[in-house]
């Protein structure tokens, strides 16, 4: 496989070392990645709902960021009107939207964590990993 989309759930599953951080390392391989340019801003919010939950330390909330930014990918505007059609078709957030509408805009896979949001994206012709 040479490129797919990945998901926030995927990218916080390893970087937080959780139960499937080995099946995420499996999967992407040696796979380019490529996510949506609110990628990084979905990886802050959940790091500061850990943080506010008092499950990590600020200061183990901003090395998971550094980790994270260290991480080789190529980030890229979706096609936010069809986004906002394939939210409103599947009553989802838009958020979600974006990774489907660039994995169908790009031809790629996407790899996702969110049960919903594969169920979404094969409705629209994305192949789900």
């Amino acid at each position: 496989m040479n490129e797919l989309v990945i998901d926030a759930s995927c990218i916080l599953e390893f970087l937080l070392n959780q139960t499937n951080k080995d099946s995420v390392v499996k999967t992407v391989g040696a796979a380019r990645l490529v996510a949506p340019s609110c990628l990084p801003f979905e990886i802050g919010n959940a790091i500061s709902k850990l943080i506010k939950r008092k499950l990590i330390s600020i200061y183990d909330g901003v090395s998971v960021y550094h980790e994270f930014a260290r991480i080789p990918m190529r980030m890229m505007e979706p096609d936010i009107s069809n986004a906002i059609v394939i939210a409103g078709e599947t009553e989802s957030y838009a958020y979600d939207s974006y990774y489907i509408s660039l994995a169908k805009q790009l031809s790629l896979p996407l790899y996702t964590m969110d049960e919903t949001m594969k169920t979404n994206a094969v409705s629209r012709g994305v192949t789900c990993l």
